[in-house]
């Protein structure tokens, strides 16, 4: 049997109706920022439960768009080591520095202690990062920590579409939140990004640094800074099609992720299990190894001998580690130091596969050939 690292939740339904609608819309002409992007937008609102939706071309955009609305740069922005480097990127994009916060180890989240210790008064924005889909149950910690001192609380809900926290839904939970469209994604659309809020004057000031500066789209007066941030016709349209099965998508990646629970139970891989009241999305299904594992030889010896390829760890490169502070030192506010539980979670951890359609045999094999490999 072999299982694959993922398998994109498009069908030959789905290509059938997308072919027929992208036809439509060549014929029709109107290749950026109409109906499309607007049936999108709207429906990944409601989606979110937020008050408003702007979409733009990558999660990245997403971020540096929101740090761009909060006003101009020079202060800090505080952001789990943890994370994929674009969470980090993005606040520097619009003029801050960065501040590594280490994870607590059992989410693999941004913990507030150190937070505590490392926030400052120049703290402009903290990030929490819902890293493979799960909502921190400390989020609430986090977000008091960075109002005390007049800091936007911002989510990078780029693994989190529809996951959800004793009721509260990611994308909703601080003043605003980016998601991610990338291929791998819980929903995709090839490339894309969404900006979620429920601050309307926040919400319009992305609008005109979406484009180019201009509150009034399309009327050619910039009345501030903007750049091109905008999505196409043509990943909306794909994107419409997986608001449309966004519930089917989502109860399949929860359903995998009871399987896998029930598989690993007792045994010597450590499965992240969700706090009680809590829906993850499952964008990974994640994991510890046990102790003097050598992950990079299992990955091999599984793909090799059983046929079961592992998706990529979130992440195997701590943040505090990556060469671009060394080369530039002066783009953090405080200097890089030891992170132990991040440094832990790097080494050890790892990602089962875990996608709609998964099969419960298919899962067997996974845990099965993970046990004889180890």
């Amino acid at each position: 049997m072999e299982v694959p690292i993922l398998k994109i939740p498009f069908d030959a339904g789905d290509a059938a109706e997308i072919c027929r609608e992208l036809s439509d819309l060549l014929l029709g002409g109107r290749l950026a920022m109409g109906r499309n992007v607007r049936e999108f937008e709207d429906s990944f609102r409601d989606f979110a439960g937020a008050g408003f939706a702007c979409g733009c071309s990558s999660g990245t955009a997403a971020l540096e768009l929101i740090f761009r609305a909060l006003g101009p740069g020079g202060g800090s922005v505080a952001v789990p080591a943890n994370t994929f480097m674009a969470t980090a990127l993005a606040p520097l994009a619009a003029g801050h520095r960065i501040i590594l916060i280490d994870n607590d180890p059992v989410y693999f989240q941004m913990c507030p202690d150190d937070l505590a210790r490392k926030i400052r008064d120049d703290t402009r924005a903290v990030v929490l990062v819902h890293i493979g889909g799960f909502i921190s149950p400390r989020w609430e910690e986090v977000k008091a920590l960075a109002e005390e001192r007049g800091a936007a609380f911002v989510e990078d809900a780029a693994h989190a579409h529809g996951a959800e926290a004793c009721g509260r839904t990611a994308g909703t939970l601080g003043l605003a939140a980016a998601f991610s469209f990338y291929p791998t994604k819980v929903l995709t659309t090839a490339e894309g990004g969404m900006v979620t809020t429920s601050d309307e004057g926040l919400f319009r000031r992305i609008l005109a640094l979406r484009q180019h500066g201009q509150e009034r789209p399309g009327s050619n007066v910039h009345d501030g800074f903007g750049l091109n941030y905008r999505p196409s016709e043509i990943h909306a349209l794909l994107g419409l099609r997986m608001m449309a099965k966004a519930g089917w998508i989502l109860a399949e990646r929860r359903q995998a992720a009871a399987v896998y629970d029930r598989l690993l139970a007792g045994g010597p891989v450590r499965p992240v299990l969700p706090p009680e009241g809590h829906r993850p999305s499952y964008y990974k299904y994640m994991a510890l190894l046990p102790e003097k594992s050598r992950r990079g030889e299992i990955k091999r010896r599984l793909l090799e001998e059983h046929g079961v390829s592992l998706a990529g760890e979130v992440y195997a490169t701590p943040g505090h580690r990556q060469p671009i502070w060394a080369k530039h030192p002066e783009y953090l506010a405080r200097g890089i130091e030891p992170l132990p539980n991040a440094e832990y979670c790097a080494e050890h951890q790892v990602c089962l596969p875990i996608w709609p359609g998964l099969t419960p045999e298919a899962q067997e094999h996974v845990v099965w050939a993970l046990s004889r490999v180890l």
